[in-house]
């Protein structure tokens, strides 16, 4: 069987039909343009959202950056919040072996006691088994951002480091840490 072939003077006739039609969809439906619509703010999302059965600690990155780790506590979602002493203790003992792998350590002393969190209008202490003055600031910091994290006040908590050496002063985990050794 022979292909039928079109005759030029009909594929011709079919041209403007195919322009009127694309430029129909090119017209927009005739839609009118707008200016900037005013609608709020940007989008906001949690980056690390805690859950009863998740603690968020704050490790050193290989850069000396802070930087938030999610640790599973178990299975429960119902479960109740973990205590924030028993979350700085388990920051206290550091990394977990594919944390470290990954990189991550941390500028604090190894434990050696017990930690004690107390809160007061606004204000939370945390007694650490250790002198607190020569801290650097992002070792502080991992602890000052553990607490607010665990008390579910990361922005609103000032967070007080106490040691057997006396207090730093309060500090957010978005502030700058004053009163702590400098980093080296």
């Amino acid at each position: 069987m022979r292909p039928r072939s079109v005759p030029a003077a009909a594929g011709r006739r079919y041209v403007p039909a195919l322009v009127c039609a694309a430029a129909a969809l090119l017209a927009g439906c005739a839609v009118p343009g707008s200016g900037v619509v005013e609608a709020g703010g940007p989008a906001t999302v949690e980056a690390f959202p805690g859950a009863p059965n998740r603690l968020t600690l704050f490790f050193l990155s290989p850069d000396g950056l802070i930087t938030p780790v999610l640790r599973a506590t178990g299975d429960d979602a119902q479960a109740p919040p973990v205590p924030t002493a028993q979350v700085v203790a388990v920051l206290l003992d550091g990394p977990e072996p594919q944390e470290s792998e990954a990189g991550l350590g941390t500028g604090l002393p190894p434990s050696a006691g017990p930690v004690d969190v107390t809160s007061s209008r606004g204000t939370v202490r945390v007694t650490l088994p250790f002198p607190v003055r020569p801290l650097k600031d992002d070792a502080a910091r991992q602890v000052v951002c553990t607490a607010a994290y665990a008390e579910g006040r990361e922005d609103t908590a000032a967070i007080v480091l106490a040691g057997s050496d006396g207090t730093l002063p309060a500090a957010r985990c978005g502030g700058a840490l004053p009163g702590t050794a400098p980093a080296r």
